[in-house]
């Protein structure tokens, strides 16, 4: 977690305001150049402002550390409503022309780094989590195909999703060995968008927490691979997930995401269930969804390179 801080001006005479705790690091860059937005949607603890084509997302502490978040510390006094008028000037943000919480002290957030790994300590995390997935695994949402051994007995939404699942297993396998992917899985792999009910669709929670996997394990070029298989299907779920698969697509998801998936190539089985409790608090199945796709990812990456007997070690550079 990086604790650059992101606006401290100097003002003398202000009323106390709510304060920004943090600022992910896309959605400081959003805010560094733009300075006026529009609120495109409006929840109980968060709203998500569209300035211009780039979003954030402003919320309260416990909708949890991420690269579009802005986190208040303490509920504001007021709440916008669809269409409100967002603006950042002087360290404030303002809603509707009136303050509404400063930037003083704020630090931005960012994904802490990806440990070294190797393909050693990759398979001892995934035996780890596997062991953990089958306990754990519930029938909402796609979790259950994160486990090694799928349910004899599938829920309806898990049989919709199987030939997304299986297809998401051969394009990263497939991109591994330098192949793209067919039109039958780029066929299947669409229909995992917009699968599922909420928010943030199951499907597109387990194709990000793949995008995210692959880029951790530094294999870009096979999660462009995936994302060119997945991009031209964005029209099929709503733009609020949209967004977020758009992010994943460049690495960036949920702390508490990063988090599990970084104990698990690291061979970090200590930290494994504090990871996985804490994903597993994100949305109502949004967490462990994701988590579930970076597992499908990662397995297919262990096989690639178990079966050529790949001695790999990386190690990432600040």
């Amino acid at each position: 977690m990086q604790r650059t801080e992101f606006f401290r001006p100097e003002r003398a005479g202000s009323p106390p305001l709510p304060s920004v705790r943090e600022v992910g690091l896309l959605a400081e860059a959003v805010l560094r150049h733009a300075k006026n937005g529009r609120v495109v949607a409006v929840f109980k603890s968060s709203f998500y402002v569209a300035f211009s084509d780039e979003w954030v997302c402003v919320g309260l502490s416990h909708i949890g550390s991420g690269p579009l978040h802005v986190i208040c510390e303490s509920r504001p006094r007021g709440w916008p409503r669809p269409g409100s008028s967002i603006t950042v000037a002087e360290g404030i943000l303002l809603l509707d022309n009136m303050p509404f919480a400063t930037f003083d002290g704020a630090f931005i957030w960012q994904p802490e780094q990806v440990p070294d790994w190797t393909t050693a300590s990759l398979q001892r995390g995934l035996d780890a989590a596997s062991a953990f997935w089958r306990k754990e695994a519930c029938e909402e949402g796609l979790a259950v195909t994160g486990c090694a051994e799928l349910p004899a007995k599938p829920t309806l939404l898990v049989s919709a999703a199987m030939p997304g699942v299986a297809a998401l297993d051969r394009i990263v396998a497939n991109a591994l060995d330098g192949r793209s992917a067919s039109s039958e899985d780029r066929a299947d792999i669409a229909g995992l968008i917009g699968l599922g009910p909420g928010l943030t669709p199951s499907g597109d929670d387990l194709l990000g927490g793949a995008l995210i996997a692959l880029t951790s394990l530094g294999l870009l070029s096979v999660r462009d691979e995936l994302w060119r298989a997945c991009c031209g299907s964005l029209d099929r779920t709503n733009d609020i997930s949209s967004l977020h698969l758009q992010t994943a697509a460049r690495g960036y998801g949920a702390a508490a995401l990063h988090n599990a998936i970084n104990a698990t190539i690291s061979g970090r089985v200590d930290r494994l269930p504090g990871s996985l409790a804490k994903l597993s608090a994100i949305g109502h199945s949004s967490g462990r969804d994701s988590f579930a796709g970076a597992l499908i990812a990662l397995r297919a990456a262990a096989r690639h390179f178990n079966r050529d007997n790949i001695c790999l070690s990386v190690s990432v550079e600040a």
